[in-house]
């Protein structure tokens, strides 16, 4: 798969940026980049733009943004909350342009506010027309952050600091000191003057136990209120609401049809337009697989063995009825179990899920799965599941995808491709796509698919 030029920081993006910069000045909003600012707003070495905001100021900042965004004829827009932070994109799948903006109110960690946002600003210096923290209290930000919310500091982060630390170590001192007291402060001090950053790391839980309980012991109402915020928005989005943070795609067509292909082109797509990586996306194989398969089942109870020839779909004769029902069950509870845990460990990290084959398969082609069964019996099975809030099927001749892969007859390839075509009935989620295009081509008119469905219009 070629991830090459996925983020690429143009001079739209740039005019994005110098125009948010002039607004916030112009209505008074206190504000600096955190971070990776050099080459800003002409050049951008990172895939976003990390700004800390005023508290309460986040809503008038949007506003702003979004109104930015119109004016560069952006299309579409999506907001994530994570906490303080607002992970603001805007896209525009005509023009291929996406941006990454993060407005983030303060510096807390889970309900605990470390360091004010009025200290932090008071720390900060004039960078061309943005501001920007000091060195050294950018270098304590950083270890701060990366240690008590990664546990982890690369090589180039232990550069920086140390640089920071050799060019002003008496301020370095006295900053981690304020945040972690005289003897903490001082124990990390002397690491970060050795060099054992290893040793900094191996600290990490006391780091975090003794800020969290200071900025407690100086700010307790406020960081009781900050930590029910924090509890609240993660029970809404994982326990209470998760359906509206969920993206959940499936995609459907005989084998053949070039499913792996439109899904890696896919994935790069949805990679770019949402400034991550190919992480961004989770892929699955017909079914959440909680449960094991039942030959794998059965071998392990040395019942029978396993048959493994997986590039003969229709191999093995279907089972009897009862069986049959057995096994359309077994594989019905792996939908009812695994996809409430699957998706809510994606909407965690903000994922997409994509399925390659879903459950529709054993509408369409039973027989894999050695499924003897009425036709209104697994469909029934079918929507008792949660459902992918799109779905895509591929379309092509059967003589093109014959061509491609040999593994079914090409009156079997029809057969499926008739009944692939009638999921349309199942609503507006289910869109058929041209797979005799290119791959780019499919992945293109998906894309504007998945924005429609998952982020706002502006």
């Amino acid at each position: 798969m070629n991830t090459d030029k996925l983020y690429i920081w143009s001079s739209e993006h740039a005019q994005i940026l110098s125009q948010l910069f002039i607004e916030f000045n112009r209505k008074g909003i206190s504000y600096f980049v955190l971070r990776n600012h050099e080459g800003l707003p002409e050049v951008n070495y990172s895939k976003d733009v990390d700004i800390i905001i005023q508290p309460r100021k986040y809503a008038k900042a949007r506003q702003i943004l979004l109104e930015i965004f119109r004016r560069n004829e952006l299309s579409h827009y999506y907001i994530m909350n994570f906490e303080r932070a607002h992970c603001i994109f805007g896209m525009n799948p005509d023009s291929n342009i996406s941006i990454h903006i993060d407005l983030i109110e303060g510096y807390a960690n889970k309900g605990y506010e470390i360091l004010s946002f009025d200290f932090l600003y008071n720390n900060t210096v004039q960078y061309k027309n943005f501001r920007i923290l000091n060195v050294p209290l950018d270098a304590v930000m950083l270890l701060l952050y990366k240690v008590i919310g990664c546990k982890e500091l690369k090589d180039k982060y232990r550069q920086t600091i140390h640089t920071a630390y050799k060019n002003d170590p008496e301020k370095i001192q006295d900053l981690l000191i304020q945040v972690l007291g005289q003897h903490c402060g001082n124990q990390i001090f002397e690491y970060i003057k050795n060099s054992e950053y290893d040793k900094v790391i191996n600290s990490s839980k006391q780091i975090n136990n003794i800020a969290k309980k200071r900025t407690f012991l100086k700010k307790t109402l406020k960081t009781i209120a900050g930590i029910i915020y924090f509890l609240a928005e993660k029970s809404w989005r994982m326990i209470i609401c998760p359906s509206r943070f969920q993206k959940t795609i499936a995609v459907e067509a005989p084998d053949g049809t070039g499913k792996t292909t439109f899904i890696d082109n896919l994935i790069l797509e949805i990679a770019h337009f949402f400034v991550s990586d190919i992480s961004k996306s989770r892929i699955y194989h017909f079914r959440p697989e909680i449960l094991p398969n039942l030959g794998a089942v059965g071998e392990k109870a040395r019942v029978i063995k396993q048959d493994k020839n997986f590039t003969v779909p229709h191999r093995a004769k279907p089972v009897g009825a009862l069986s049959s029902f057995v096994r359309m069950t077994y594989y019905w509870l792996d939908y009812v179990i695994g996809m409430p845990l699957i998706l809510r460990k994606n909407a965690q990290f903000d994922r997409i899920t994509i399925f390659d084959r879903y459950i529709y398969d054993f509408l369409v082609d039973p027989y894999r799965s050695r499924i003897k069964l009425p036709y209104w019996l697994r469909c029934t099975f079918s929507k008792l599941v949660k459902q992918p809030k799109v779905v895509f099927v591929l379309d092509a001749d059967a003589e093109t995808i014959y061509a491609r892969k040999q593994e079914l007859t090409k009156e079997e390839i029809n057969r499926q491709l008739i009944d692939f075509k009638k999921l349309s009935k199942m609503g507006k989620r289910v869109h058929l796509l041209d797979a005799t295009q290119p791959p780019e081509q499919i992945a293109n008119d998906a894309i504007k698919i998945v924005l429609d469905t998952f982020t706002k219009q502006l």
